[in-house]
């Protein structure tokens, strides 16, 4: 089944609200920050017995991506408790919000609002078209953080409008513009009855 996909465009508001005290944002800076990601990514994005290698096939090879200016973390006592890779594809012009993770240790604490905005604030002073997203219904949290942050769902696939008016009746959400895989409206999706 093809996840959802979800686009947020610029000129959508940001709510950008500081972090709790005691948590700061990073950037990917050394080798060590590998296996960092891959403990942020263990809740459901990458198999247990993921390591190094996987960062560099899931986030670098076959990506326009620079670790050291698109992988971000945030930070808790001196540890990367979450994480993003936020970048342009210069092809397409379009923005990718690839792999979010945090810690299984810190979930709960709605801490993803904050990658969306680096994210979103990032990418939009890149100039990009709009921002990509692609989830799953399963991780509920995220995709309710995504709606709130200004992405709307996108109609590209077989019973993603039926779907969606799934996922709207879960979260108590009335209604959200979808738009078409190329960005342009395609229709106001009401919640299931």
């Amino acid at each position: 089944m093809a996840q959802l996909k979800m686009y947020w465009f610029p000129g959508t508001p940001i709510n950008d609200e500081p972090l709790p005290e005691g948590y700061s944002i990073s950037n990917y800076s050394c080798e060590a920050d590998k296996m960092a990601w891959v403990e942020c990514c263990k809740n459901g994005l990458v198999d247990d017995d993921a390591n190094e290698e996987s960062f560099m096939d899931i986030i670098v090879r076959g990506r326009p991506v620079d670790p050291f200016k698109d992988v971000f973390f945030i930070d808790y006592g001196g540890e990367h408790i979450g994480t993003v890779t936020a970048y342009r594809d210069p092809e397409t012009n379009y923005g990718d919000m690839h792999m979010v993770g945090i810690r299984t240790d810190f979930r709960g604490k709605k801490l993803s609002k904050y990658l969306s905005v680096i994210t979103c604030k990032k990418l939009e002073a890149e100039g990009v078209e709009f921002i990509l997203l692609t989830t799953d219904e399963w991780r509920k949290g995220a995709v309710k953080g995504y709606l709130n942050a200004g992405f709307l769902p996108v109609e590209y696939d077989e019973g993603m409008e039926e779907r969606w008016a799934a996922v709207l009746k879960d979260y108590g959400i009335p209604s959200v513009q979808m738009v078409n895989e190329d960005g342009t409206p395609y229709k106001i999706v009401y919640a299931a009855e």
